[in-house]
């Protein structure tokens, strides 16, 4: 059987630098390989309609960009086996493609020409609804490799996806040696819903939500026997307690949709805003 590998795209910006150190030290921690992808549509509107004339300029320019990318991947792990490619077409149709032999695909959040940090790339937004495995998406230029001890932030809300999202997030922890923050984000849905009727309890509420970590946690405990996991229960809009809880942390890991999806949803709207905003990475299970 092949080794796992992490699949990372570039194309030369800052953001993409940084993703490749981040997906570096996912390969190197976990025992994968990694391949480091660029792919080039001549079409784009940003250069004008038609094809480009110079195919071997950009054909250079991509090979160059493969061979920094690999350079810096072996600079932060030199026995890290690493390979690359280089792909006539669009990027996100490549990432997508190679999403469906891979453990994880690694972009940043947005590539050349998007300067707001709390816009989503439009690679980026397709590689997360159409990738076939996890996605880690990296937003900030200094987001280099975790730093042992970091904390993982989780979103939780009851749904199958967010259950996922924890397992991995005490896994990620696990490597880090640190702890787990469980986030639950309660709203109503309305002047009519039930848990605003005065019968109703915060307290039992709370309690049910933490019964539902501590069972998955349980059944994780003979392979992480020292996870440490805090479950916080908030009354707040899921994304703002999100990104509040994701300043200081190391990662943060959301399912890709959660109880509000609908049959077919392949990523829900949190996790889309999320990736923009938060302070940390972000890694969208599947």
């Amino acid at each position: 059987m092949s080794q796992p590998r992490v699949v990372v795209g570039v194309d030369g910006s800052p953001l993409s630098r940084a993703a490749v150190v981040q997906a570096a030290h996912v390969a190197s921690t976990r025992g994968m390989t990694l391949h480091v992808l660029h792919a080039f549509a001549p079409d784009l509107p940003m250069l004008g309609f038609g094809e480009l004339a110079d195919r071997g300029a950009v054909t250079r320019h991509g090979e160059q960009l493969l061979r920094d990318a690999v350079a810096a991947a072996h600079a932060a792990h030199p026995d890290l086996t690493v390979t690359s490619a280089l792909h006539d077409g669009y990027a996100s149709r490549s990432l997508i493609a190679s999403s469906h032999t891979a453990a994880l695909v690694v972009v940043g959040v947005a590539g050349f020409g998007v300067l707001s940090r709390t816009s989503l790339g439009a690679v980026a937004m397709q590689v997360l609804t159409h990738a076939r495995c996890p996605v880690l998406v990296v937003g900030h230029t200094s987001s280099g490799a975790p730093q042992p001890g970091g904390r993982v932030v989780v979103g939780v809300d009851g749904s199958t996806a967010s259950l996922e999202a924890l397992r991995a997030a005490v896994r990620e922890a696990g490597v880090l040696g640190g702890s787990v923050d469980a986030v639950h984000a309660w709203q109503a849905t309305g002047a009519t819903d039930p848990t605003l009727a005065a019968a109703s309890s915060w307290e039992e509420y709370v309690a049910g939500v933490e019964r539902v970590v501590d069972d998955v946690v349980a059944a994780l405990r003979p392979e992480h026997p020292d996870a440490k996991v805090e479950v916080h229960v908030v009354r707040d809009d899921p994304l703002h307690a999100l990104v509040e809880a994701a300043e200081g942390a190391a990662l943060v890991v959301v399912g890709s949709r959660g109880v509000g999806g609908f049959e077919g949803l392949h990523v829900g709207a949190t996790a889309l805003r999320l990736v923009g905003r938060s302070a940390c990475p972000v890694l969208v299970t599947r």
